[in-house]
């Protein structure tokens, strides 16, 4: 008896030994772990008191027998590191691929940050998480309560036969980013043969630039690396960069501030372009940062006067490990690439978080040129973006996924009892748990886009010439273009259900604030109306932000003219589209009409979900109408409108003049140039004397561009052909 009591305090402290070695190793001690070794604990105590009496100790002898300390405590550690092993698995295994860590010193233990409940309007504590983390999470939270201060960030690098390329962009990276701020770069070798830790990223180089390696035997693709990555990382701030860039001097300030101020903020920097030889950035242009979603689950670049961005291009972005680890990071079911900017745009917006552009974040970006092969793609492919989209918009449309239905890559036959795009129920899990937003609540969101735009088109309706008596049909089929054009022609009108007979406005009216639209978009497709030539209608990529005067085609009801400036489109003799003056049209019989004009599926979708959810539209309003409203490009500068001498006629988005004033285009006088305010190009005099051939380029400064100005109330070139000018009231 006096050895068994002798032995309790002994055996009670091994019980313990698991996780204590596990915290002197830097592993996360998991629950499962500590509630292991307290019952064990519990045990111990009991088989102690069991033998301070003599009847109970032969009662239990021989169950003790067979289980004397030795068996349970190899039980016991057994258990545990099965455990440790299961979490391993989940952190680093990824799709069909092993990642193991290849470190070149100590682990890096996982330091979690403490939730405090700070009050809103008290600094929160350094490196600590917002207030918000205390309570049950609240998608419209207070923004004072998701207010922290970061300290730290990690890089995550998921990297796949990149090569030295990997090595110039950890490169990169250390030396534009203080030490004290780059908690580590994590790069996830993406099964590349040999692995980059014997090639380019040898344990010295880890060493010198404070890098982690991760490894997938097997690529799964740059959407499950950066998973990969993103789930190790323990940075206060996690940034994922494509290993092909270079990040240019303070890139990181905007990220730390940004987030800072809401750490549900997911961050995209301006992407310019690299040049490969020198690995620096080509210019210092403003980059590109806002694209927008298109029914079909694609996404275009557009611009806009605010910081906001709805949906992100792809890779290179950030946001705080809390918002990763809340929203689940990215999507494990899909493989390779492609898709997983739509899935992360969608709950970030509808969730509760947002998206902002670092204006002053500039990341010079590798662009694979067909004509150098350099940047020619190296890795596997695996994978397939159209059923990553799939996965991503059947996940968050809502009852909008009726819509998918317009769109033939959709229509693909199941397998099984799951739909094509397979479960999507760890989608659905952040969706319910985060108590997420509808779909209809992007819509609106974004109304400058979806309504202002015409991506929610009030009617959708057949164009007819009367001459021919035949409609304008897209010649290409339903969603994004594959080269960026297309063309359309005239044909018969009978077949109304076809929908590439149908058309709708689109383009943001940048001179009717509030208005849709400046030009005609062909229905289901990424499509405007350019020009006419060889009898048909060309066909571009629609700019929604209404900044493309070559698309601003109107169709003006009381003429029947079908006019971009003063210029129209009529039928020749042979049943073709013609372009021709407007003044020549007049009393001909060509004009043209509306026919078969009705609501479309995704307006009656729209205008269902504000009665269906009056409460989430109502809150929505009111923060749009708190939010800074998009700048008025007249707001802050004197813009003029340009007039003929006969002030009747003023030069519209093509420079030509016409009656329809609201079809002005704004200028402002600068540096002895009239620059357009839209897009800061310039008035030309297209080399000669005429006054009736002024154009719109790009600012050169040469003779042509020049005018003084009278005092009064003319621009004068070095002709003597004169313009006169009326300031833009602004409202």
């Amino acid at each position: 008896m006096a050895s068994q009591s002798s032995a309790c305090i002994p055996r009670m402290s091994l019980v313990w030994v698991m996780p204590a070695a596990t915290a002197v190793a830097g592993i996360q001690t998991t629950n499962v772990i500590l509630i292991a070794s307290s019952v064990a604990s519990v045990i111990e105590m009991v088989v102690w008191i069991v033998y301070q009496t003599k009847d109970l100790r032969r009662l239990c002898s021989s169950p003790l027998r067979l289980l004397p300390f030795p068996v349970r405590f190899t039980v016991l550690i057994v258990m545990q590191l099965c455990c440790i092993m299961l979490v391993s698995t989940q952190n680093f295994h990824n799709g069909n691929g092993s990642a193991t860590v290849v470190a070149p010193s100590a682990p890096i233990v996982v330091q979690h940050n403490s939730e405090i409940a700070a009050k809103p309007d008290e600094a929160v504590a350094s490196g600590s998480e917002p207030a918000a983390a205390s309570g049950a999470f609240i998608v419209d939270a207070d923004p004072s309560t998701l207010r922290w201060r970061p300290q730290t960030l990690s890089v995550i690098l998921p990297c796949a036969e990149e090569r030295e390329y990997a090595l110039k962009t950890v490169q990169s990276i250390h030396r534009t980013t203080p030490k004290e701020v780059l908690r580590e770069i994590v790069v996830v070798d993406d099964g590349s043969e040999p692995p980059l830790t014997q090639t380019v990223l040898q344990p010295h180089v880890q060493k010198q630039y404070n890098v982690r390696v991760m490894r997938h035997e097997n690529t799964v693709g740059l959407i499950g690396a950066k998973k990969t990555g993103g789930d190790a990382a323990v940075g206060d701030i996690l940034v994922f960069f494509d290993c092909h860039v270079a990040p240019q001097t303070d890139w990181y300030q905007d990220f730390f501030q940004l987030i800072g101020e809401n750490y549900r903020r997911l961050v995209v920097p301006q992407i310019t372009a690299l040049d490969v030889t020198t690995w620096s950035q080509q210019s210092a242009g403003g980059g590109m940062a806002k694209c927008y979603l298109t029914w079909d689950a694609d996404f275009k670049w557009f611009d806009s006067n605010d910081m906001y961005v709805a949906v992100i291009s792809g890779g290179l972005l950030g946001m705080s490990r809390r918002w990763w680890i809340e929203t689940g990071g990215y999507d494990q079911h899909m493989l390779g690439w492609g898709g997983e900017n739509l899935d992360q745009s969608l709950r970030m917006w509808l969730c509760g978080g947002e998206i902002v552009a670092a204006s002053n974040s500039h990341v010079a970006h590798m662009w694979r040129l067909g004509s150098d092969t350099r940047t020619v793609a190296r890795y596997k492919h695996v994978g397939d973006a159209a059923f990553n989209r799939a996965r991503a918009v059947y996940a968050w449309y809502g009852e909008f996924a009726e819509k998918l239905d317009h769109y033939p890559q959709f229509m693909r036959s199941s397998h099984g009892a799951l739909p094509w795009y397979g479960n999507l129920s760890n989608i659905l899990e952040v969706r319910d748990r985060l108590k997420c937003r509808p779909f209809s609540w992007f819509l609106r969101r974004f109304y400058h886009i979806y309504e202002e735009a015409g991506m929610i088109p009030k009617e959708v309706f057949m164009l007819k010439e009367s001459h021919t008596g035949q409609c304008l049909k897209f010649t290409g089929s339903a969603g994004t273009s594959g080269n960026g054009f297309g063309s359309a022609v005239l044909t018969d009108c009978s077949a109304g259900n076809d929908h590439r007979l149908y058309w709708h406005l689109g383009n943001k009216d940048t001179r009717k604030k509030g208005k849709c639209c400046s030009g005609l978009r062909a229905w289901n497709t990424d499509q405007c109306l350019v020009e006419v030539s060889s009898g048909h209608f060309s066909t571009g990529v629609c700019d929604v932000s209404g900044r493309n005067s070559g698309q601003e085609w109107k169709l003006l009801e009381n003429t029947g003219e079908l006019r971009k400036g003063t210029t129209c489109i009529s039928s020749n003799d042979f049943g073709m589209l013609a372009s021709r003056p407007c003044s020549s049209l007049r009393g001909k019989n060509s004009k043209w009409s509306r026919l078969g004009a009705y609501e479309p599926l995704e307006t009656r979708l729209y205008n269902k979900a504000q009665k269906d959810h009056p409460q989430i539209f109502a809150r929505l309003d009111k923060q749009l109408r708190d939010e800074p409203t998009e700048k008025d490009p007249c707001g802050k500068v004197s813009c003029v409108h340009l007039f003929s001498e006969n002030g009747l006629e003023c030069l519209d988005a093509g420079a030509t003049f016409t009656a329809d004033l609201d079809s002005c285009l704004p200028f402002v006088y600068k540096d002895s140039e009239l620059q357009s305010v839209s897009d800061g190009s310039c008035l030309d005099m297209w080399n000669d004397a005429s006054p009736e051939t002024w154009g719109i380029t790009g600012c050169h400064h040469g003779n042509n561009q020049k005018f003084t100005w009278n005092g009064k109330d003319k621009y004068c070139d070095n002709y003597q052909e004169c313009l006169l000018y009326k300031p833009v009231v602004t409202g």
